[in-house]
Parts: C-alpha cells; structure tokens; sequence
C-alpha cells in the first residue's frame, strides 16, 4: 500500500518568488522614465570617466583631481563655444523655424501639379506634426532644449557616479547572489567597456558629421546652413534613423530654393553617410562590439513606441548594454555547454558483467 505524498514544502516559496518578480516588473514599468534617467546618468558618468582617466595618465593626477579637471575642461569648451558661436546659432535656429512653414508651401506649390501629390504632401505634413515616429525623433534631439530639470538631474547624477564608480558598482553586484557575483561583475565591465568605446565613438561622429554637414550646405548655398549641420551632428547619436530625420529639413529648404540644389543636398547627405558608414565608423569602433544595423534600427522603433522621445534618443547604448549582456549571460553559457563532452556512459551488457 503506497503512502500518500507529503505536500510540495517549496511551492510557497516559489509562488512567493513569482509573486515578488511580479510586483518588480510593474514597478519597474511605472518608473520607467526614471529608470531610463538613471541610464542616462550612467551614460554620463562612464563619458566623465573616461576623459578623466585620459586626462590622468600623463598628469598622475589621483581619479577625483582628474575628473574635477575634465569637468572643468567640459564646461570650458561649451563656454567658448557658446560664446564664438552661440549667437550665430540662436539665428541660424531662428531662421530655420521662420523658414521651414514656407518652404514647405513652396514645395507643395512646386510639386503639387497632382492631387495626389497634394494629397501625398499633406499627409506628410500632418505625420511629421501628429506625434508620429519623426516627431518622437525630433522630440528626443530637443530633450536638452525642453527637459531642463531633467537635463540637470542627470548631470548632477554623473557627476555623482562618476567620482565613485565603485560605490555604486559594488552596490548592484550586492544584488546578485554570491555564487553568481563574479560572472555579473565581469558582464558589467565588459558592457561599460563597450558604451566607454561606443560613446566615444558616437561624440567624434556626431562632431565630424555637424562640421562637414554644416560646411557642405554653406558651400552649396542652402540657408540656415549652421543650424542644419548642428541638427545633423545631433541627430547622429540616433543611429540609422537620426540621419534620415536630419536630411528632411535641408530637402525642404534646399527644394523650395531650386530643385537642383535639392540634389546637390541629396547627394551631400549620402556622400556622408556613406563615408561615415564605411570609413568613421569602422576606423573609430573596430574594438568595440557591432550590433547589427537591423537590430539598431527595430530598436530605435521599439524604445520609441514604448517610451516615447527618450526611448528613441537612448535606443542605441540600451541596445549596446542589452546585446552584451545576452551574449556574455544567455550564448556564451550555450557554447560552454556544446563545447562539454558528453558523459561515458557504461553499455547494458558491461553493466550486467560487472
């Protein structure tokens, strides 16, 4: 006669488990925008880092002097930036806001000899001012210019991380259980390496691509030519998806000045591309890890969708951040499993001799 089975002691505990992961998650998604924050902040923290660390090796200054020093030198060279041409820009930016409702009417009048161009036109007009993904896109570029508070906060919480690194570092690792802190401590240094190289990356693409946009308009003659290379450069750091939405306004005003000159503009953006595609980006991340084009570009659709303007302007080192860690955690576990050999096991007749 079979006794009855005692009851499963460790169901409790797993529920309560499920349970708990639960209520993580949902407050995770309710804090998203500030958890997307925080991200930012450790994007620039690892940047202040990096350039104190630069700035440390031929100095022999200790890690707080260093990064006292970058931060000096920052705020410098935005100080002297903004003052050589900051009014230029304001006017530039000024202009091109007066300028684009026109231009616009002026290619509707140039190219609307067809209803269904009109029709094709106005449709166009309504998703880039409707909230659409270019507008999303347009949004996250002007997060600096319409999110003060938070601009400030992610500065000032910067800072912070990156004067104690491993304060905080130490902090998440006490999160994880023991037996697993040594592989997590080796997947966060390998995902700071990455955004270190990516970032450092992203700023020179963003820097070469604004000065060459700016200058190649200004030698074809297109107005606001400042303006449109400094929306350019920004518009870099959302990759695949930036550079289209920064070509649409120098189109629009190059094309209600004279359709040639729109070409001009057309093949300038793509000779750019193109050279920053397969010459910057291979020469300047070459150690870093690639992820591939599509992925980025499904990504970018897919932070926007769900967390709006700063989904789409963070898309790109969430991406970095979350490929390392599935390839470090989830395939390098894979590979170490097929790579094991198989266990001998004895066969039923040498079983039944022995």
């Amino acid at each position: 006669m079979s006794m009855p089975s005692s009851p499963d002691r460790g169901f409790p505990a797993r529920l309560l488990l499920v349970v708990a992961t639960g209520v993580v998650l949902l407050l995770a998604w309710q804090l998203a925008d500030l958890l997307l924050l925080v991200f930012a902040a450790v994007l620039g923290a690892i940047l202040f880092r990096a350039l104190a660390d630069l700035l440390a090796r031929p100095t022999g200054l200790g890690p707080g002097w260093s990064l006292l020093v970058a931060v000096l030198l920052v705020t410098a060279l935005l100080a002297v930036v903004f003052v050589l041409f900051g009014a230029t820009i304001v006017q530039n930016v000024e202009t091109l806001a007066e300028q684009l409702p026109t231009a616009w009417a002026a290619v509707r009048d140039r190219l609307g000899g067809g209803g269904w161009v009109e029709e094709a036109i106005d449709r166009g007009r309504e998703a880039l001012l409707s909230g659409g993904l270019v507008s999303r896109i347009g949004g996250a570029l002007g997060l600096a210019a319409g999110a003060l508070t938070n601009l400030v906060l992610v500065i000032f919480g910067a800072l912070y991380i990156a004067a104690q690194p491993s304060l905080y570092r130490g902090g998440a690792l006490r999160l994880v259980p023991p037996r697993h802190r040594d592989r997590a401590d080796r997947t966060l240094g390998r995902c700071g390496a990455s955004l270190r190289g990516w970032l450092f990356g992203q700023v020179i693409a963003m820097v070469l691509v604004g000065v060459v946009t700016a200058a190649g308009l200004w030698a074809l003659g297109v107005p606001s030519a400042l303006a449109l290379g400094l929306f350019a450069g920004l518009a870099e750091f959302v990759p695949i998806v930036g550079p289209i939405a920064a070509a649409i306004p120098a189109l629009v005003i190059a094309l209600s000045v004279e359709p040639t000159l729109a070409l001009w503009v057309l093949g300038l953006f793509l000779v750019i591309q193109q050279i920053e595609g397969n010459v910057l980006q291979p020469l300047i991340q070459r150690e870093i890890v690639s992820v591939p084009p599509a992925l980025l570009l499904f990504a970018v659709v897919g932070f926007g969708v769900l967390f709006g303007a700063t989904g789409v302007l963070l898309a790109a080192p969430l991406t970095v951040v979350a490929y390392v860690a599935v390839r470090e955690l989830y395939v390098r576990t894979i590979e170490a499993d097929e790579t094991e050999p198989a266990p001998v096991t004895a066969s039923p007749a040498r079983r039944a001799s022995s």
